[in-house]
């Protein structure tokens, strides 16, 4: 991607340019819920989630609440000495911001004791910037300035009639070859 720089002193500077930059880490943790909690009790365990990212120091600065979804494949775990099978969980992510990676440390050993937490992903990622879409421009030396035209088609050329004697000549000769 080219990089467009302004020239310093211009009077249109955008009002991002101007907005200090986040400079703070920005960590997602993606995670799913086992599928045996009731529907209802699933905000409680994300709401308890979000005041342990806040308890480490963590600002949320975005977030999908969890919905229900088939895994691609069937994920078992041990607990309480028997295995469970789950080929289904509700999938749910939150972004945030830290200041301290000592409170990662801390987040994360919560997310691994936390048996309502099937699995989880917790990973440091980018900002996301705002682009402006750009358009898409086509352009050809052949048509410059040009106007299309519709094509017309070839007058066809006068057929004549033609005799039966000639007709079965010629469906003799396809039928024979």
């Amino acid at each position: 991607m080219a990089e467009m720089s302004q020239v310093s002193g211009s009077p249109e500077t955008s009002s991002q340019a101007n907005a200090p930059k986040d400079n703070r880490p920005l960590y997602e943790i993606g995670f799913h819920v086992v599928p045996t909690i009731e529907e209802t009790k699933v905000g409680e365990v994300v709401e308890t989630l979000r005041a342990e990212v806040k308890k480490a120091g963590g600002e949320i600065v975005g977030e999908q609440a969890p919905q229900k979804m088939v895994l691609s494949y069937v994920i078992e775990r041990a607990t309480s000495g028997k295995r469970e099978k789950y080929s289904e969980a509700y999938f749910g992510w939150i972004k945030f911001v830290v200041e301290d990676r000592a409170g990662i440390v801390g987040l994360e050993s919560y997310l691994q004791q936390n048996k309502t937490i099937l699995r989880f992903l917790f990973i440091k990622t980018e900002r996301e910037e705002a682009q402006v879409p750009r358009r898409a421009v086509f352009s050809s030396n052949r048509l410059e300035g040009e106007t299309l035209k519709k094509p017309t088609a070839a007058p066809e050329s006068p057929v004549g009639e033609i005799s039966e004697e000639e007709l079965n000549k010629s469906i003799d000769a396809l039928v024979n070859q």
